[in-house]
């Protein structure tokens, strides 16, 4: 090829090039939400959590055959609004279970928590700086949450953590003095699931043990009323597993809601999220450190909206232990955040804090003349250069 005919190539590839650049709309196709960066703060996340002492009030000298005991020390809560980490999965809370008085056996335990917890994005849509514009269509959206160790039993508990060590009842009821064996903060693995969540959730901003009269869920309060679905343990005695899924919100068709402790039913109560909707996520993650991803591009009206539901699958007949347990745990939108007692917030995040935190990534579509004016602008560089 000549240095002329070189020449002439080169002409028309910068031709090309140029016609793209001056044709193309200036649309960002990339648009990403997470909270303290680029100043956005509308996302909030907030956890429940509860735990399940079996065989509860048994010693070794006495056993009662009841049905175990579900704890409600956040059960009716969404107060986890300023945790820094958002447990969701089956945990192995403590070894010893409770038998009243302020004393544990071993006959009474062990004793497993459950934590779940809610998410969403807002402000996404409009025509403000950064926001998504409403005329385009989403190729994806995709949630990345960053993967960190469990809180632990004693984080997890709180202000109802029962100590280092505690009084065990044991043979002859005899009291001893021991170490309150807990579970310690780990990586975990397992499925997790994001569901829509159909209801409005009133987000708190306390962080530890609910109190009477904290506003959760649609303005429901602890002690005054629950989710749809009554944390009974009935449907399952004894059943640790069974207890994951017969407490907290309740799913689209579950034959539990709103029935009480007498078997009477409460029609007024509705599910409170739906796992058959066509844009739910159930995936397995790993116990590896790091942002895990989930594509929530038919969740986004949700996330966006009220939020989605984040819950967590163990596999089938199995029970978390002291080493293992079966979900995931991630960083909150507070991460690397410290607050009073009264919301306020004293210290703020660490840029690297701030890059840990949960992001939503929304993809749109380029229009189709963006697209067109690439592929011929290809095609005639290809066709000269041959």
């Amino acid at each position: 090829m000549s240095v002329r005919s070189s020449s002439k190539v080169l002409v028309l590839v910068w031709m090309s090039v140029s016609v793209l650049a001056i044709t193309a709309p200036a649309l960002a196709e990339i648009y990403s939400f997470q909270q303290g960066t680029n100043g956005y703060d509308r996302a909030q996340d907030t956890e429940i959590r509860w735990a399940f002492t079996t065989k509860f009030g048994e010693t070794a000298e006495w056993a009662r055959g009841n049905s175990g005991d579900a704890s409600a020390y956040e059960l009716y809560s969404t107060n986890g609004g300023r945790q820094s980490v958002l447990e969701v999965g089956h945990f192995f809370h403590r070894v010893h279970g409770s038998i009243g008085g302020g004393r544990s056996s071993l006959e009474a335990g062990p004793t497993y928590r459950y934590s779940r917890f809610f998410i969403r994005f807002r402000d996404v849509f409009g025509t403000g700086p950064g926001q998504v514009p409403t005329n385009i269509a989403i190729r994806k959206a995709t949630l990345k949450m960053y993967n960190t160790e469990d809180n632990g039993t004693k984080v997890a508990t709180g202000g109802a953590y029962f100590g280092d060590t505690i009084t065990v009842l044991g043979p002859g009821d005899v009291e001893t003095r021991e170490s309150n064996i807990v579970a310690q903060p780990k990586l975990n693995a397992g499925t997790i699931a994001i569901y829509p969540v159909l209801t409005k959730i009133s987000y708190g901003f306390d962080d530890g043990t609910a109190t009477k009269g904290r506003v959760t869920a649609d303005f429901k309060r602890r002690g005054k009323e629950t989710w749809s679905q009554l944390c009974w343990s009935s449907p399952a005695p004894n059943d640790p597993v069974g207890m994951a899924y017969n407490c907290g919100p309740s799913d689209v068709g579950d034959p539990d809601i709103g029935v009480a402790q007498d078997g009477t039913i409460d029609a007024t109560r509705e599910a409170e999220y739906d796992s058959n909707h066509s844009g739910a996520v159930e995936i397995f993650q790993d116990a590896t450190l790091g942002f895990k991803e989930f594509d929530v591009t038919g969740l986004i009206d949700f996330i966006t909206g009220d939020g989605v539901f984040v819950t967590a699958y163990s596999p089938l007949g199995e029970l978390p232990t002291l080493d293992i347990n079966y979900g995931n745990a991630y960083r909150s939108s507070e991460w690397g955040d410290t607050y009073d007692k009264d919301a306020n917030l004293l210290t703020a995040g660490s840029p690297e804090d701030v890059a840990t935190r949960p992001l939503l990534v929304i993809e749109l579509v380029p229009e189709p003349a963006t697209a067109a004016l690439i592929v011929f602008g290809s095609m005639l560089m290809l066709r000269r250069l041959r």
